[in-house]
């Protein structure tokens, strides 16, 4: 690979980790949050714990870890040092399995390599969800989806790693739990992929400690009390209805956003197909046809959404969120990733309009941060100038202005209605006695 090729690869990744940690710095507190900052002004951890676990749902690995983080919430920019924490780590997870699979399969890439691909990795996934500003950035969705997400990494890394250490058990076991007792969707794929393997005869071991572990910290959150309430509130659908809701939930994952989304993270993963060409002398898969992987990774990607769009919509009752698609998400940056570097690898000819996505990468990336900057910033602002602005205000009735445009932030953006739970989130998050209301 040309010189001029890798510095222009490593500038992506530097533009990337520019985005995130703007971003980072310019994310409020949003709705959800704001309930949960005034809860723990006037109850106590425990106290919410269980009144989660037993009346509203039994996600107790993910409400364990939003209401020890939250109660640091007073901390100066708790939200940013928030975020870069979950992207470092998801950043150490990502660069664990590559390494893993380096090794695993003798590619004798350089660490630095290994490092650099690891960050445009996380921006092809980031590209591939659907929603980041509520998957990624929204504190209290961050814990569920986000970090099980995380812990995805970190767990699958095992299955590559030769030399097996006791730590390497532990991460994989903590991994799982948290993502069985967070995720669901995220859990049925795990188990469905460790049931796969099992038959197979590869990787028993490991595939049955996983499949025990996460068994057993799904069953603790679908037996709890607060799931079978939740499950009492939310409508049955006739199976007809729950055809064409999955239906169209598919439709609206794949496409309905995908300017944004999978075009994106295709560009971005070029930069593995140039990977896969740097190891031309080493023939991967010797059986590789790319009419015929592009086939099957389609069919793959198809019955991946399908299945997490089905599980979510009979849950609910209704359409699916879109942050609840991060499990397909994360197939499908697997897949795009491993077919573009297969695809490099397996062509042996030059192939100039390459160098050329490369440099629109890296000017998509520039305009990315310059044009974010400012709607973040904007965003921001507004934020801190609102809640500046309620706080000093003594009117029984405040009324506030629309916020602008939140970006890849989630949205603090209340409602012309008091009873609104937006609105009561945000009295209560601010202990506030008067009333909120958006002009109208």
């Amino acid at each position: 690979m040309k010189e001029k090729l890798l510095y222009l690869i490593n500038i992506q990744s530097l533009l990337f980790i520019s985005f995130l940690v703007l971003t980072s710095y310019f994310n409020r507190f949003a709705i959800d949050d704001y309930h949960f900052i005034g809860q723990l002004k006037t109850a106590s951890f425990n106290e919410i714990y269980s009144h989660l676990y037993y009346q509203w749902h039994g996600r107790w690995t993910s409400n364990f870890l939003l209401l020890s983080f939250l109660k640091l919430n007073q901390l100066p920019y708790f939200l940013t040092f928030f975020n870069l924490i979950s992207f470092g780590l998801l950043y150490i997870g990502v660069a664990r399995l590559f390494n893993s699979i380096n090794i695993f399969y003798q590619l004798q890439f350089q660490n630095r390599t290994i490092l650099t691909y690891a960050v445009i990795f996380i921006g092809v996934l980031f590209f591939c969800t659907i929603t980041p500003n509520d998957t990624w950035f929204w504190f209290t969705s961050s814990v569920v989806y986000f970090w099980s997400t995380i812990a995805f990494f970190f767990a699958f890394s095992l299955f590559f790693i030769k030399t097996k250490k006791w730590f390497d058990y532990l991460i994989f076991v903590l991994s799982v739990l948290y993502i069985g007792g967070a995720n669901e969707p995220l859990t049925f794929f795990i188990i469905v992929a460790c049931l796969l393997l099992i038959l197979k005869k590869k990787e028993i071991f490991i595939s049955g400690l996983g499949l025990a572990v996460i068994i057993s910290a799904f069953l603790i959150n679908f037996l709890s009390d607060g799931t079978t309430h939740r499950d009492l509130i939310t409508p049955n659908l006739s199976v007809i209805n729950l055809v064409l809701y999955t239906g169209y939930s598919v439709i609206k994952f794949l496409f309905f956003s995908i300017h944004k989304t999978f075009i994106p993270a295709l560009f971005l993963g070029i930069s593995f197909y140039l990977l896969g060409k740097k190891i031309n002398s080493l023939n991967l898969v010797e059986n590789f046809r790319p009419l015929k992987d592009f086939f099957w990774s389609i069919l793959l990607i198809i019955v991946t959404v399908i299945m997490n769009q089905l599980l979510v919509v009979y849950a609910l009752g209704g359409l699916s969120p879109d942050r609840a698609g991060i499990a397909s998400s994360v197939v499908i940056a697997l897949i795009l990733v491993r077919y573009l570097f297969l695809l490099g690898n397996y062509h042996q000819q030059k192939h100039e309009v390459v160098k050329y996505l490369i440099v629109g990468n890296v000017i998509g990336l520039v305009f990315l941060n310059i044009f974010y900057f400012g709607v973040h910033q904007q965003y921001a602002k507004a934020v801190d100038e609102r809640i500046k602005l309620i706080l000093k205000n003594d009117a029984s009735t405040i009324v506030v202005e629309p916020l602008p445009n939140s970006g890849y932030l989630y949205s603090a953006e209340i409602t012309t209605d008091t009873t609104n739970f937006k609105n009561t989130h945000l009295k209560e998050g601010l202990g506030l006695k008067n009333n909120v209301v958006l002009k109208n």
